[in-house]
């Protein structure tokens, strides 16, 4: 076995830890975290795959363990729209500054928001998601709270007249929210009345609210108003949203960030 072998094993063997670790992680991501092409990338999940250690996705891999439980809402969206998502949580990430409190809720746009928050140092960062405080504290740089409350396991959230309580008692720079359904008509809203609940009660608590979601999201609207869309401070999306949506929204004063 030569050098080469060994240096394409032990990528692999870290890849897998990688994928282990988070659950799920994207070609992209691998290709920038290691420096090498997504062609390699993705030779080395064909490999990881065959010797079953991850499972592959369209544009990434998850750890096998994660697809046996795949009937998760949670886990079957970070499957979706993940290349855009991935960009969403970069940019977003840049509209972040040192020393900053935020209130970051669960979803899978705002876990690839926190994948991507490693690149700063000691925020103060709220959320109500499990997953998402589970990626913050393997990056060992920020303060984390956890929101109390009853776990909904399908959301791996927590959820409750608990949780909403202690979120009514913060005050924090920004809220990163993610958004299931939204138009320019009809705001953000949301698939229960009790979420819509939790999402108004961490919107009063911030100081700028940003709502980060795929373009897939947009033109649709659910059961329960969260808010106008007129309550939105930042945008971030991705940039197949439609022409007439973008004059809309900029138009209302919102700060579109396309990606």
């Amino acid at each position: 076995m030569n050098n080469t072998d060994l240096m394409s094993l032990e990528r692999q063997d870290r890849i897998a830890s990688l994928v282990n670790a988070r659950g799920s992680v994207t070609v992209v991501e691998l290709s920038e975290a290691f420096s090498v092409s997504e062609a390699t990338i993705r030779r080395d999940l064909i490999a990881l795959a065959e010797r079953r250690l991850v499972q592959r996705v369209h544009g990434g891999a998850m750890h096998i363990g994660k697809v046996a439980t795949s009937e998760s809402p949670i886990v079957q969206r970070q499957l979706e729209h993940i290349d855009e998502k991935t960009r969403i949580g970069k940019a977003t990430a840049q509209l972040i500054h040192p020393g900053e409190t935020l209130l970051l809720l669960g979803g899978s746009t705002g876990l690839a928001v926190a994948r991507e928050l490693a690149q700063h140092d000691e925020l103060t960062i709220v959320t109500d998601s499990l997953l998402i405080a589970q990626e913050l504290l393997q990056q060992k740089k920020h303060k984390v709270i956890m929101a109390g409350g009853t776990i909904d396991p399908e959301e791996q959230a927590v959820r409750g007249t608990l949780s909403r309580f202690i979120l009514q008692q913060l005050h924090v720079d920004k809220v990163i929210i993610g958004a299931k359904a939204i138009s320019v008509l009809r705001g953000i809203s949301a698939e229960t009345p009790e979420e819509a609940e939790l999402f108004r009660a961490c919107i009063a608590c911030a100081d700028q609210v940003i709502v980060v979601t795929d373009s897939s999201k947009f033109q649709r609207s659910a059961l329960a108003k969260v808010v106008a869309i007129e309550d939105i401070h930042t945008l971030v999306t991705d940039h197949n949203l439609g022409e007439d949506d973008r004059q809309k929204i900029q138009e209302i004063g919102i700060h579109l960030v396309l990606v």
